[in-house]
């Protein structure tokens, strides 16, 4: 299969320029992160922590604390509305993005921000989803997220728009009138969570008929592999599901065009590694799992400084695996 790039210099790389890349770009972050957010820096003090040369990202693991949720809503309830971590929001005029999570883990809401110069680089990130998934400029695609002041929906236009497709804002019809617009505007993709694109099959063939698109991209669920191989068959298309958070600003594992898989070796979610530094940790140990190996999935992005996202938990499970896994060839894990 032949694979569509679309940064050719870090997805032929080899995996050891990678790890430099990351490297390289956190031992900055951190030093940076000390100087000027007053929430990481108490957080890392009180963890006994200090500000030190980063060499490797071993070194990066074992000397930077991980933050959780219960960390930045505890910030925000001592220094409403934003916390001490997104004290920047308040700092000037300068224009941010804001979001809020939904609440849902019962925990609390999280504010985070973006400053334009951050969601340029998110930019840079959604592109390899849009590439690997067959699309090209001036395509159209059906988004079926709210966008609202959550980051999902948000973060998802930008990133669609910029890449140069044709977004059509469907999330507030109903399925029975968003297949009737699919009849009429033909959309080349389907965006909306997992479960939903299901949803809108089983009425489509109740209706008696179903669009045929290029590509599915679902987010924000998992499924079994009988259930994604159900899906392409009905909707006559690859499906391609993928991961990232109102605290990452952007969806950042994607598969490539491998997309499931097969039964027997199902397709991986590749991290965009020059964006995102992804560390998969047993919880009993603290250490990174091994290939095949199942832990809690913690996030370092690379794209933001302003507002950092440093070392954070995502209380998401995952099974790691190395790169060499997907026949593809990139060295993306």
């Amino acid at each position: 299969m032949e694979p569509r790039l679309h940064d050719p210099k870090f997805e032929r790389a080899a995996r050891e320029e990678i790890e430099r890349y990351q490297t390289t770009r956190v031992s900055a972050l951190v030093a940076e992160t000390w100087r000027r957010n007053a929430f990481y820096r108490d957080h890392w003090t009180a963890m006994g922590a200090q500000a030190r040369d980063i060499r490797t990202l071993a070194d990066f693991a074992s000397s930077v604390p991980i933050v959780r949720k219960a960390d930045f809503v505890a910030d925000q309830a001592g220094a409403p509305p934003y916390g001490k971590r997104l004290a920047a929001v308040t700092a000037g005029a300068e224009p941010f993005l804001v979001f809020n999570t939904s609440g849902t883990s019962g925990q609390g809401v999280e504010l985070h921000a973006a400053t334009y110069a951050e969601r340029r680089r998110a930019f840079s990130v959604s592109a390899y989803f849009y590439r690997w998934a067959g699309l090209v400029p001036g395509d159209r695609v059906f988004l079926c997220y709210p966008v609202s002041m959550l980051g999902g929906g948000r973060i998802e236009i930008y990133g669609l728009e910029d890449y140069g497709l044709t977004v059509f804002p469907v999330a507030t019809y109903d399925v029975g009138r968003k297949l009737e617009l699919m009849e009429k505007f033909k959309p080349h993709a389907i965006m909306a969570t997992t479960s939903y694109i299901g949803h809108m099959a089983a009425v489509g063939l109740e209706r008696g008929s179903l669009q045929a698109v290029k590509a599915l991209m679902g987010g924000g669920e998992g499924a079994g592999y009988s259930w994604f191989e159900q899906q392409e068959r009905l909707w006559q298309a690859p499906f391609f599901n993928h991961y990232g958070a109102t605290q990452t600003r952007v969806d950042h594992m994607y598969p490539c065009e491998h997309g499931i898989g097969t039964r027997e070796r199902p397709g991986l979610m590749h991290n965009i590694e020059p964006g995102f530094l992804i560390e998969v940790i047993d919880p009993a140990t603290g250490r990174h799992v091994g290939d095949g190996e199942h832990g809690e999935i913690v996030v370092t992005s690379l794209i933001h400084d302003t507002f950092p996202l440093i070392r954070y938990a995502m209380g998401d499970a995952g099974i790691y695996h190395d790169a060499r896994y997907c026949p593809c060839g990139r060295p993306f894990a």
